[in-house]
């Protein structure tokens, strides 16, 4: 538990190794604990430590009734400072996580020092976002957060987990995540960030290496939310835009196969130019038995 200034605590999940040369900074999705990072913090090469973190309101952290962009912008800092010190630091984070961390880089002053690269992974849109509101998408996302609510409250949420619903983590991990979505501050949270989500700036520049890391299959048009992702790869004059073969929004991090290529990409030297959309040449299509048989022995 890190104890901030003022008294409150955030949960955080540290592990810099003595051999380290760099560090990602991990920011989490919507509803989603620091355990959603599991699989990707395994698969990062031994020279790259990790922080991680739940959000207030989330986990075991204090919640705050009142949050937003500055006040997120300062807790980044702030785990920075004491425990990332000056070592390159990997900001990355997914969906509205991905937001939070460009937004970070690009709007907060000083932030970018030190920063080797930004990683959007299948990150929020903030303008088509706002688009959507008042549409059927739109309500379908307020009435599903209030629903957990209520099934938190009821006690139901631990025996239908609104995410992870196929518990592809080791077994403790499930735990957590079931415990953790289990509990109605989590979905109060959730929805006041999502209905923070819909005041956030639009990113237009980044003075730092971005690489943009898209599911390829979606709820909608797959086109179109390509083609959303494409945009935020243009805020940066360095980028790199990745496709991830058969992953969709939640397995980009809890399908073994696909964290993996997340991580090789968070690791991975950051781009130098712009590249158009690619399909990850580092998915190195070892045998689906061998992956497989690994993933089980993680398992057991």
């Amino acid at each position: 538990m890190h104890e901030r200034p003022d008294g409150s605590l955030i949960e955080v999940d540290v592990h810099i190794p003595p051999q380290a040369r760099r560090v990602v900074l991990l920011d989490n999705g919507l509803g989603t604990p620091h355990e959603y990072w599991d699989w990707v913090c395994g698969a990062l090469p031994a020279d790259m430590g990790y922080v991680r973190f739940n959000r207030p309101g989330y986990g075991l952290s204090t919640p705050a009734t009142q949050y937003g962009l500055e006040r997120h912008f300062a807790l980044l800092q702030e785990l920075r400072e004491t425990y990332i010190s000056n070592l390159p630091v990997v900001l990355a984070g997914h969906s509205v996580g991905g937001y939070l961390v460009a937004a970070y880089a690009s709007l907060h002053p000083d932030a970018v020092k030190d920063v080797a690269a930004v990683v959007m992974i299948d990150a929020t849109e903030v303008i088509n976002l706002r688009r959507s509101r008042r549409t059927d998408a739109d309500r379908w996302a307020y009435q599903s957060l209030l629903m957990e609510q209520v099934y938190a409250w009821a006690g139901l949420s631990a025996f239908r987990p609104a995410l992870n619903v196929n518990q592809q983590y080791r077994p403790e991990i499930n735990q957590s995540y079931t415990a953790f979505l289990a509990r109605p501050r989590a979905w109060a949270t959730a929805h006041r960030e999502y209905r923070d989500m819909m005041t956030y700036p639009e990113l237009t520049s980044l003075d730092c290496p971005l690489t943009v890391i898209t599911a390829e299959n979606n709820k909608g048009d797959n086109a179109a939310h390509h083609a959303v992702q494409a945009r935020l790869a243009a805020i940066s004059t360095n980028s790199r835009h990745q496709l991830i073969d058969g992953s969709d929004h939640e397995s980009l991090l809890s399908v073994p196969e696909h964290a993996e290529q997340v991580a090789e990409l968070i690791a991975g030297e950051p781009p130098s130019g712009r590249t158009g959309l690619e399909r990850p040449q580092s998915a190195k299509a070892r045998p689906a038995a061998e992956r497989a048989a690994e993933r089980e022995e993680e398992l057991t």
